[in-house]
């Protein structure tokens, strides 16, 4: 077993070129055996093997700066950067992230996890390091699904017209998350894997084998057709450019990675290593669907199947459930997603709807603003983001939809705490980066059936509406307290107090566990579901408000900015002083733990909601 040995990409050094090819085998059955209990990002890692191997063998990290773009696939240079013991932590909390963290190991430059980062940082790194005259390559690695994303065509465009010494390694799987699709896909597929040229020069091969000298004639060809495969690949336009493009490179042959990054390192300036890879190489299940393991739960390794099966209906199935719906009754309903089909829940409604579908690419500011182009012509179209990646849209948000006023719907899942991925994908800013645009309309439900009715009621409005949901499985209160027609603007009383006028507001799911905690009280509150976040029922928070004792307000979402924020804001406009606690979450970035535990930890679970309510009324 060479991985035992391998604590420090120094051991790494120590082995020969065959004795690499053996480590790969043991890293990918180290990864699937592993990954399989603690979930996590396994196609893309698996796919990169061979390609860190090499880089960790010819480079010297960390004075060599590896930088991985989005970093989900960076699990293999964490195993060889001496942090194998403690993988079987990862994305646990407390244990070792599914990206890289600098608190981590010093091999770790960036901490990162949003896609077409790693150019401008790398290229940023790299000019600090002329500027200040130190040594080392600086490597960023990069999937050509990330080569959708704006930022790194605007780094691109920056580089090439330099002579700074940076190497790109562009990995080419023909994947993000789902199917890559778009033009640059396709420029670097059809073209660089043209079956044209190898099949032409295998049938002049079979020609001359039996000529005399037939083996030198042979050697010609293998030359020739490298040359005719870099003519007719993207290296002529990356040439063009400015880079010094080198490719393709089979990203799991060893012979051929370690000979094509020896000529890289011999010379200076922007260079681009073109590398074909297979997503999920070395496991047949994760080749054969690379979707599913991209990012997945815990699984058995014999049969692909996950251990834990989710029974019960989530957001985001719902959500694409209910857009199917709309575009049955409503030629007009379109739907847009950036590289997140499976995981918006809009798979069903890409093969009903191919026509009113749009996969644009990992390009969230593109997806925002192209749904501003389809709504004034008449188009309703939903956008179906995660929130960690409407983050990056926001100029968009504001500029092309609040001021335009424009009819577009944004779908915003995964809002709220995020299990598992930690701080770059937590969904706890969009409240406090939304509410303060004119002209949006915010809702968020607490079950299925309010749901269904915010999606008929945001199709009917004209204007920009957002539905904001957890990544969690949909659940009901009790006393089935939820309408099925809720009205946009317009506040609900789930509960109310007779006798003590202590008032509970909040939204969301959050108000199933608050009615829980309440019932096991047993105490009387008067319980306000707001429904609407934007723009607040002012008269119905300010009728109970106002003959109140105590006001306690809670909320899944930065407390800075957010919803309370507001009500305080209506308060003092108002003139009214009474005793009003805010609980929510901190101005932090967050850990990376379970949904759970991330809930208990901030008290917004029943039994710290319980807690919380107790010592405050009580």
């Amino acid at each position: 077993m060479y991985l035992e040995e391998i604590n420090s990409p120094i051991d790494l050094k120590k082995l020969t070129a065959e004795e690499l090819k053996i480590l790969s085998s043991e890293i990918r059955e180290f990864l699937i055996n592993n990954v399989s209990d603690t979930g996590g990002h396994l196609g893309s890692n698996l796919g990169v093997v061979d390609l860190t191997i090499v880089l960790h063998y010819l480079f010297s990290s960390p004075r060599d700066a590896f930088i991985f773009d989005v970093g989900h696939q960076a699990y293999t240079h964490k195993i060889l950067t001496g942090r194998k013991d403690r993988f079987h932590t990862l994305r646990k909390y407390g244990g070792l992230s599914g990206f890289p963290k600098r608190c981590e190991s010093e091999h770790d430059i960036e901490e990162t996890g949003h896609a077409s980062t790693s150019l401008s940082f790398a290229y940023g790194l790299a000019c600090s390091r002329n500027i200040l005259g130190l040594k080392g390559d600086v490597i960023a690695i990069i999937g050509d699904g990330a080569m959708t994303g704006g930022m790194a065509l605007e780094a691109m465009n920056n580089i090439a017209n330099t002579d700074t010494d940076i190497i790109i390694v562009l990995n080419n799987n023909e994947m993000s998350i789902g199917k890559n699709i778009g033009a640059i896909s396709k420029f670097l597929n059809t073209t660089l894997n043209d079956s044209l040229v190898q099949e032409a020069s295998e049938k002049v091969r079979g020609l001359v084998s039996s000529l005399p000298f037939g083996d030198i004639a042979n050697e010609f060809i293998d030359r020739g057709k490298g040359a005719i495969r870099t003519f007719v690949a993207p290296g002529i336009a990356f040439r063009e450019m400015g880079f010094k493009y080198f490719g393709p490179v089979d990203g799991h042959d060893y012979d051929d990675l370690i000979n094509t990054f020896q000529k890289v390192k011999s010379i200076r300036g922007p260079r681009l290593v073109q590398v074909n890879t297979v997503k999920g190489k070395g496991y047949k299940i994760a080749e054969e669907n690379p979707s599913k393991f991209h990012g997945i739960a815990p699984f058995n390794v014999e049969t692909g199947e996950l251990k834990t099966k989710q029974e019960s209906k989530t957001f985001s199935a719902l959500a694409g459930e209910c857009i199917v719906n709309a575009a049955k009754e409503n030629k007009n309903i379109a739907a847009i997603t950036a590289a997140m089909e499976s995981g918006t829940g809009l798979t069903e409604y890409a093969k009903m709807f191919p026509d009113r579908f749009f996969d644009v690419g990992i390009a969230e500011q593109h997806a925002v603003t192209f749904a501003v182009g389809l709504a004034e012509s008449g188009i309703i179209p939903f956008v179906c983001l995660y929130s960690t990646f409407l983050q990056r849209a926001y100029d968009q948000v504001i500029h092309d939809v609040g001021i335009m006023n424009a009819n577009v719907k944004l779908m915003i899942d995964r809002a709220g705490l995020v299990p598992e991925d930690g701080d770059t994908h937590q969904g706890v800013f969009d409240v406090s980066f939304l509410r303060i645009v004119p002209n949006i309309t915010i809702m968020a439900p607490i079950a299925e059936k309010d749901f269904r009715s915010m999606v008929k009621k945001a199709v009917e409005y004209n204007g920009p509406v957002v539905i904001r949901y957890n990544k969690s499985s949909v659940r009901e209160l009790k006393n089935d307290e939820v309408l099925d027609d809720i009205e946009i603007g317009k506040a609900y009383i789930l509960r109310e107090d007779k006798k003590n006028n202590n008032v509970i507001i909040s939204y969301g799911q959050t108000l199933i566990d608050i009615t829980e905690a309440a019932d096991e009280l047993n105490t009387d509150f008067t319980i306000i579901n707001l429904s609407t976040l934007k723009p607040l029922d002012e008269d119905t928070i300010l009728k109970y408000i106002k003959k109140a004792n105590k006001v306690l307000i809670i909320e899944e979402a930065l407390a800075a900015g957010g919803i309370g924020s507001a009500i305080l804001e209506l308060l003092a406009d108002n003139d009214i002083y009474i005793p009003v606690k805010l609980h929510a979450l901190p101005n932090k970035f967050f850990e990376s733990a379970a949904r759970s535990e991330l809930l208990k930890m901030y008290k917004l679970d029943k039994d710290g909601l319980k807690e919380m309510i107790k010592s405050y009324f009580l």
